[in-house]
């Protein structure tokens, strides 16, 4: 007769293999789910870093270039914006998410910190001219209804830069060779990269380089559009270099005529990374890939 029974060290064998296959089970999922948490944090961080606002250097450059505020900074600078996300990644467990003043600053503070990590200054960006518009909202009772109409990591010194006349190419071609109209100046004048000041201001606020600038100012746009075609029959639409300098040139003194200061705006810092490029022997194709009136500080 056989017995029905299953022996004491079977039953323990099959407990034991259950066992481990529960485990071996709970640490796939609790692996899976790590690496999925990791993955989702890279993401969010990657949505969460303010964009640097200056073209990414030559790792391999061994002197200066013009920045985008007009100081020189090391041609290796700025990192690419890649390798400053994966910065503020390890030296972050996580960047706050929200739209609230503070959130703003601590991902540009984050972000600052984590490019002088990789051995570049600020100055080789725009993010401390933006932050210092952030910090200078601190106490400002209108705070709240001046960060609602701006995107996650947009700032007051952001607000405006892409106004009518930005890059476009409208007009590139138009009015060679006979003085241009109204609509062709709209479509040449560089954008001043700052948003209008307040022309009630009698305070000054904290301009788009990080130095103070009167509240006033700049100009809208279309005043200094409107300065433009009043003091110039025509501005010159080609898109090589003597030509876009000129009209940055035409630009910045059409602003001084306002009675604003060129550091009001972004134009000073992208005129000289533009006069830079004289005697270069590579400057036909760098422009060649750069927008009307794109340049290499953007």
């Amino acid at each position: 007769m056989y017995r029905r029974g299953v022996s004491s060290r079977t039953r323990k064998l099959l407990i034991g293999g259950a066992a481990a296959a529960l485990l071996g089970s709970a640490l796939a999922v609790g692996t899976g789910m790590s690496q999925a948490a990791e993955q989702g944090n890279a993401g969010n961080i990657n949505a969460l870093v303010p964009a640097l606002g200056f073209s990414p250097g030559d790792p391999n450059a061994t002197a200066d270039r013009v920045g985008p505020t007009g100081i020189n900074v090391p041609g290796r600078c700025p990192p690419t914006q890649d390798q400053v996300n994966a910065q503020v990644a390890l030296k972050n467990g996580s960047l706050p998410s929200g739209a609230d003043l503070e959130s703003r600053i601590q991902r540009y503070e984050k972000t600052l910190s984590a490019i002088q990590d990789l051995k570049c200054p600020a100055s080789s960006t725009t993010l401390l001219g933006r932050l210092k518009s952030l910090t200078a909202l601190r106490g400002n009772p209108n705070a709240d209804n001046i960060l609602r109409g701006l995107g996650l990591n947009e700032t007051p010194a952001d607000a405006g830069s892409g106004q009518s006349g930005a890059t476009g190419n409208a007009g590139a071609d138009s009015g060679s060779g006979s003085g241009s109209g109204p609509g062709d100046v709209n479509a040449l004048v560089p954008a001043l990269g700052f948003s209008p000041g307040d022309p009630n201001a009698t305070a000054d606020r904290v301009g788009p380089t990080g130095i103070n600038v009167p509240g006033r100012c700049p100009p809208t746009q279309a005043e200094v559009n409107a300065q433009v075609a009043l003091k110039n029959g025509n501005l010159p639409s080609g898109t090589d270099l003597e030509s876009r300098i000129q009209r940055y040139e035409k630009t910045l003194s059409a602003i001084q005529d306002l009675k604003c200061p060129a550091s009001s705006t972004t134009l000073l810092g992208r005129l000289k990374s533009l006069t830079a490029l004289r005697g270069d022997a590579n400057a036909d194709n760098i422009l060649r890939g750069l927008g009307l009136n794109e340049t290499p500080a953007g």
